[in-house]
C-alpha cells in the first residue's frame, strides 16, 4: 500500500504520546480511517501475544495505555528507580528513571517486544544506542548505559525535561535571531555526527528536545545510518523519514538518500518552520505533500514573514535546494553562515539568480516550457519590449540590492550603539522608488529613535546628586521610564505574554539594544513580580545563543543570592557577556554589599574603550577617590563628548575636591546638553547658592517643576531662602522637604533647622 509507512508512523506517534488519531491526522484527514484500522490491529495483535505468551504479559501491556485508567505498571529494573512514563512507541517505551548509585535522573528506553522483535527492529534499536553513544556534543542527547532486563533490551540517556521544539512552535512564528541561533547550534551538533560517519535522517521539531535555557538537543537516532557500515537495513527505494522535513532524495528512495545532505535539508525545513510557523512543503494530503516536495521550489519564507532579514531567507532556501549539490557542502558550513549572519557580517550563500530559476522551471515543466517558447516566437514584436523591460528590471534589482546593503550597514551601526553614524546613513539614504525599502527605512529610523531613548534611560539613571537622600531614586525612575517606553512603542505592557513580546523583539531591526534595555530594566525594577516578568521576556527573547553564564545571570531564583553573584563576577570576564550585562551585575553586587568596585575595575580593564565601562567605574570609585574617578570620567567623555550624565558626575567629583569653578562649568555644560536634567539643576543651584543666590533660586524652582517630589531641591531652596531672609518661603520649602522624607535622621535634621529659625519662621 502506497501510504503504509506513513500510516505506521502516525500509529507510532499515537502510541508515543497522549494524542488521539484525530489529532495526529489533522493535516492528513484522508488517512484517518486507515490509522484507526491499523491501531485496532496493533492492539489486537498485542492481546493475542498476551494470551499465547503469558510470561510476556507484564512486558507487552506497558505499550498500550489502559482505555479506562491510562495507567501502566512501572518495571523494577536493577540499579534504577523507574519513576514515570515519558513516551510510548510501537516497539518501545521511554521511562523517566533515577540511577540509584549516581543519583542521576535519566531517560530509559526499552524495546518491549524483546525476543519477539524482528531482526530489523533489534538492529534499529541497537543502532540507535550505538549511534548516540558514539557522539559527544552538548546539543546531542547522551547515552549513559546499555543493558537488558528479563530479555528486554534497554539503554539510558540524558534526561531533557523541557519538552520538544515541536511543542514550542505549535504554529507560532519565532524571532528571527532566536531561530538562527537554534539552527546554528543544531548544525554544529549534526556536523559532529557526520564527522563520526552518522547521518540522522529524521531531523524534525519533534526530535529536538529543549534543555535548560531552551538549548536544543537532538534525539531519536532510530533511523540514523552509519555511512561506512550499514547495508540492507533500509533498502534503496524505501522511504524513511517524515515527509514535511525529509529531503526529496529520501522521498524517492534514491541512492544518496542516506548522505549528509539530507540532514542539511531537514535543518533548513526546521529553520523554515521557525520563521514562518509552517513547514516548507505541506499539501492538502500526503500525496500532495510528496508531490510538492519533489516537484516544487519552496515558497520564500519572506512571503509569509516580510520582516525577515534577507540573508536569513537566503540561508534557509539554500538548505532546501532540490539538488543536494546546491545545498551547503556541510552542516558546519551552514553553522558558519548563520554565525556570520548573527555577527552582522556578509554571508557566503547567494540567492538563486532569476536565469537559474528559469532554467530549473523549464527542466521541471518541459511541455509548458515548449508552449511558452512557441508563444514567444509568435509575439516577436513584443519580445523586444519585454527584453527592455527585463533589462530595466535587472537594473532596478541591482539598485535595490545596493540600497539594501547600505541600509543594512546603518542597522549594524545602530545595533552597536553608533546612532549618530547610523542616523547619517539612513537620513540620506534614498529608496530608489521601492515602496518596501521606503517602509523598511522609515521603520528603521523609528526603531533607532526608540533604541536611542532606551539607551538614554540606562545612562541617565547614573546621574548623581552632590547631596542625595532617600527621595533620589534614579533606578525607580528608570524602571518607570522603561515601562512607559515599551508600552508606547507597541512592544508590550507589563503582564503581557512574554512570548508575544519576545516575538516582537525578534522581528525588530534593533534586537540587541532591546535585549540590553531589558537587562537594565530588570536591575532597576524593585518589584520582584515585575522583575521576574522581565526575566521571562528575556528568556524567550534571547534564548538559544546565551551562554550558561548569561542563563545563570538572569535566573530569578538566585537573583539576589550573594554566593551566586560572587561566582558570576569571578567568571564574568571569560564568559564575554555584553558590557550592559556586566554593568548590571556590578549594580547587583553593590546592592548585595559585595565588592563591586574591584569587579568594575576588571570590566574596565577588559573594555578600556567602552563608554559604560568607564562611567560605571568612575561612579563606583568617586565617593572614596574622587581624584582618580576624574580620569575615568574624562575617558568616558573622550568616547561620548555630548553625555550630560558624565559632565554632571564629573562636576560632582570636582565639587568633592573643592574645585568649584571647574564644577560649575561642567554643570552648565550638562544643562546645555540636557535642559531637563533635574540633578544638574539641583547641583548647580547648590554650587551657586552663596555667590549667586538669585540664579540658584531660579534653577531650584525649575528643578521642582520637573520633579516636585525631590526633597534635596526643596531643602537647598529653603536654605537659600533663609540665607536671603525670605522666611515664609523658607518655611514652605523646608516643610515640603520634611513631608517628602522617609529617613528619620534626615527628618530630624530638617526639624532641627526649622526649630533653629523658629522665631523668624513664625507667621
Amino acid at each position: 500500500m502506497v501510504h503504509d509507512e506513513r500510516i505506521d508512523e502516525l500509529v507510532e506517534e499515537i502510541l508515543d504520546s497522549d494524542r488521539t488519531p484525530e489529532e495526529v491526522c489533522a493535516e492528513l484527514p484522508e488517512l484517518l480511517q486507515q490509522v484507526h484500522d491499523r491501531l485496532r490491529k496493533v492492539k489486537a495483535v498485542a492481546a493475542q501475544v498476551d494470551s499465547i505468551f503469558p510470561s510476556t504479559t507484564a512486558r507487552l501491556k506497558a505499550i498500550f495505555k489502559s482505555e479506562s485508567t491510562k495507567e501502566v505498571s512501572l518495571p523494577t529494573i536493577p540499579g534504577y528507580e523507574v519513576q514515570a512514563v515519558l513516551g510510548r512507541g510501537g516497539m518501545g517505551i521511554v521511562y523517566k528513571a533515577r540511577h540509584l548509585k549516581l543519583n542521576r535522573v535519566v531517560a530509559l528506553k526499552m524495546l518491549l517486544t524483546g525476543s519477539y522483535a524482528s531482526p530489523t527492529q533489534l538492529l534499529r534499536f541497537e543502532r540507535e544506542a550505538e549511534s548516540v553513544a558514539a557522539l559527544r556534543h552538548a546539543n546531542i542527547v547522551q547515552v549513559f548505559d546499555i543493558g537488558e532486563f528479563e530479555g528486554l533490551p534497554y539503554f539510558t540517556m540524558e534526561y531533557v525535561g523541557g519538552g520538544t521544539l515541536s511543542e514550542r512552535l505549535n504554529g507560532v512564528i519565532q524571532p528571527a535571531r532566536e531561530s538562527a541561533k537554534v539552527v546554528r547550534d543544531l548544525a554544529r551538533a549534526v556536523q559532529v555526527a557526520h564527522d563520526c560517519g552518522i547521518v540522522h535522517r529524521d531531523l524534525k521539531p519533534a526530535n529536538i528536545l529543549l534543555a535548560e535555557g531552551d538549548a536544543p538537543t537532538i534525539t531519536d537516532f532510530g533511523l540514523a545510518r552509519w555511512l561506512e557500515r550499514d547495508s540492507g537495513l533500509t533498502n534503496t527505494g524505501a522511504r524513511m523519514g517524515t515527509p514535511s522535513y525529509m529531503a526529496p532524495e529520501q522521498m524517492t528512495g534514491a541512492s544518496n538518500s542516506a548522505a549528509p545532505a539530507v540532514d542539511i535539508f531537514s535543518l533548513g525545513a526546521i529553520l523554515y518552520e521557525m520563521l514562518t510557523g509552517r513547514p516548507p512543503f505541506r499539501g492538502e494530503n500526503l500525496s500532495d505533500t510528496e508531490r510538492r516536495l519533489t516537484t516544487e521550489e519552496a515558497v520564500s519564507p519572506g512571503r509569509f514573514n516580510p520582516m525577515l532579514p534577507r540573508d536569513l531567507v537566503t540561508i534557509c532556501l539554500k538548505c532546501l535546494e532540490k539538488d543536494p549539490r546546491s545545498r551547503y557542502s556541510s552542516a558546519q558550513a551552514l553553522a558558519d553562515d548563520l554565525d556570520r549572519l548573527l555577527r552582522h557580517e556578509p554571508i557566503l550563500a547567494r540567492p538563486v539568480a532569476p536565469l537559474e530559476r528559469g532554467v530549473r522551471w523549464i527542466r521541471r515543466n518541459p511541455f509548458p516550457a515548449a508552449l511558452a517558447f512557441a508563444s514567444f516566437l509568435m509575439v516577436g514584436l513584443i519580445s523586444g519590449q519585454a527584453m527592455r523591460e527585463m533589462a530595466q528590471g535587472a537594473a532596478d534589482r541591482a539598485e535595490k540590492a545596493r540600497l539594501t546593503s547600505r541600509f543594512e550597514s546603518g542597522i549594524d551601526l545602530a545595533d552597536s550603539g553608533r546612532f549618530a553614524e547610523a542616523r547619517a546613513i539612513l537620513g540620506k539614504l534614498g529608496d530608489g522608488g521601492f515602496t518596501d525599502l521606503r517602509q523598511r527605512i522609515d521603520r528603521a529610523r523609528s526603531d533607532m529613535e526608540l533604541a536611542e531613548k532606551l539607551e538614554a534611560i540606562g545612562i541617565k539613571r547614573s546621574m548623581s546628586l552632590v547631596a542625595p537622600d532617600s527621595t533620589w531614586q534614579p533606578h525607580r525612575q528608570a524602571a518607570a521610564a522603561y515601562e512607559e517606553l515599551f508600552a508606547q512603542s507597541g512592544l508590550g505592557k507589563v503582564g503581557d505574554s512574554p512570548t508575544t513580546i519576545a516575538a516582537h523583539i525578534g522581528m525588530s531591526d534593533i534586537e540587541p539594544p532591546l535585549i540590553a534595555a531589558l537587562d537594565d530594566w530588570a536591575v532597576c525594577e524593585a518589584d520582584v513580580a515585575r522583575r521576574n516578568w522581565i526575566l521571562q521576556v528575556l528568556q524567550h527573547a534571547d534564548p538559544a545563543g546565551r551562554s550558561d553564564w548569561e542563563r545563570r545571570c538572569r535566573d530569578p531564583a538566585t537573583w539576589s543570592d550573594g554566593e551566586t553573584l560572587g561566582r558570576l563576577a569571578e567568571s564574568a570576564i571569560s564568559a564575554r557577556p555584553s558590557v550592559q550585562q556586566l554593568r548590571a551585575l556590578g549594580d547587583r553586587l553593590s546592592a548585595a554589599s559585595l565588592d563591586a568596585t574591584a569587579f568594575r575595575l576588571r570590566v574596565q580593564q577588559q573594555h578600556v574603550d567602552d563608554f559604560l565601562a568607564n562611567l560605571s567605574l568612575a561612579d563606583a570609585i568617586r565617593p572614596t577617590d574622587p581624584r582618580e574617578s576624574i580620569r575615568y570620567y574624562q575617558a568616558a567623555l573622550a568616547i561620548r563628548p555630548a553625555s550630560a550624565t558624565v559632565h554632571n558626575n564629573l562636576a560632582v567629583a570636582l565639587t568633592n575636591l573643592g574645585r568649584s569653578e571647574e564644577a560649575r562649568l561642567q554643570y552648565e555644560e550638562s544643562l546645555r546638553l540636557d535642559p531637563n536634567s533635574v540633578a544638574s539643576r539641583v547641583n548647580l543651584g547648590l554650587a551657586l547658592a552663596k555667590e549667586r543666590p538669585q540664579e540658584a533660586i531660579q534653577l531650584l524652582q525649575q528643578a521642582i517643576k520637573l520633579d516636585g517630589k525631590l526633597a534635596p531641591a526643596h531643602r537647598v531652596l529653603g536654605e537659600i531662602f533663609l540665607q536671603e531672609q525670605r522666611f515664609s518661603e523658607a518655611k514652605a520649602s523646608l516643610q515640603t522637604c520634611l513631608s517628602l522624607l522617609e529617613d528619620s535622621t534626615q527628618r530630624e535634621e530638617i526639624a532641627e533647622l526649622l526649630q533653629k529659625h523658629s522665631a523668624n519662621l513664625l507667621p
